[in-house]
């Protein structure tokens, strides 16, 4: 029953308040998309997380990440739960553009928040699509944008630490040359698995790496290859300390 009654008060919160969020970054993006990334990030993160009683909690590597006027970079991270999104935006406590799928951009109020604010790519639109996409992304970071992105590309539901990678954040970032940061995510998978209504309570633990650089002679497969390395010790440092 408690359960039951948990679930009703939360997931009503939770949407109402990601609507009035929604509708009121919509409104913010007219004059300043960063304050909408920051509502969309920070305050967005906190109505998900603590009517649900988790905390996050950075182990080790805050300071490794770069200083807001170094410029833009990439943070990837790997994805087990619909808790990953926030979890970034409370780990990083920073403004950060979401690398997302234009599918999501369809999603009402939600999805236009996306299309507006974020960043949406096509994986099937082929090579038009991905020089869209190398320009978009390579605009914002000049600008000094952060963006985040899962290059697993989906959630990961298997034992394996990481699924294999997508190409789309090391295209990014080798054309940019900007850094590659990895954050690692441990925990969230068991405390909202797929198929769950609501998360449980408890804390999600991160760790950040250092910084990676994209050189353009460099092997599109090794920066790849490299980087899920990089994110996959991270993690398994995360299960070996808190498993």
């Amino acid at each position: 029953m408690k359960k039951t009654l948990f679930a009703c008060w939360y997931l009503t919160l939770f949407t109402l308040m990601t609507i009035i969020s929604g509708l009121i970054c919509l409104l913010v993006s007219l004059f300043s998309k960063g304050l909408s990334r920051r509502i969309t990030g920070q305050v967005w993160a906190r109505i998900v997380l603590d009517p649900a009683f988790v905390k996050v909690e950075v182990v080790r590597g805050q300071e490794l990440l770069p200083s807001p006027n170094q410029g833009g970079y990439i943070i990837f991270a790997n994805h087990r739960s619909l808790l990953d999104i926030p979890t970034v935006a409370q780990a990083t406590k920073r403004n950060v553009s979401w690398v997302a799928k234009q599918d999501l951009g369809r999603i009402p109020i939600f999805g236009w928040t996306l299309k507006r604010v974020h960043m949406l790519i096509d994986r099937q639109g082929g090579a038009e699509a991905a020089k869209r996409m190398i320009s978009q992304a390579s605009a914002r970071l000049s600008a000094g944008e952060i963006l985040a992105i899962f290059p697993e590309g989906t959630r990961n539901k298997t034992e394996a630490p990481l699924l294999p990678f997508k190409k789309g954040a090391f295209i990014m970032a080798k054309h940019s040359q900007v850094p590659l940061v990895p954050l690692a995510i441990y925990n969230s998978g068991k405390l909202w698995p797929s198929g769950s209504l609501t998360p449980e309570p408890g804390t999600i633990k991160v760790a950040i790496g250092e910084p990676l650089r994209a050189h353009k002679d460099q092997s599109l497969n090794l920066l790849r290859d490299r980087a899920q390395k990089s994110l996959e010790e991270l993690y398994l440092s995360l299960e070996k300390d808190w498993a």
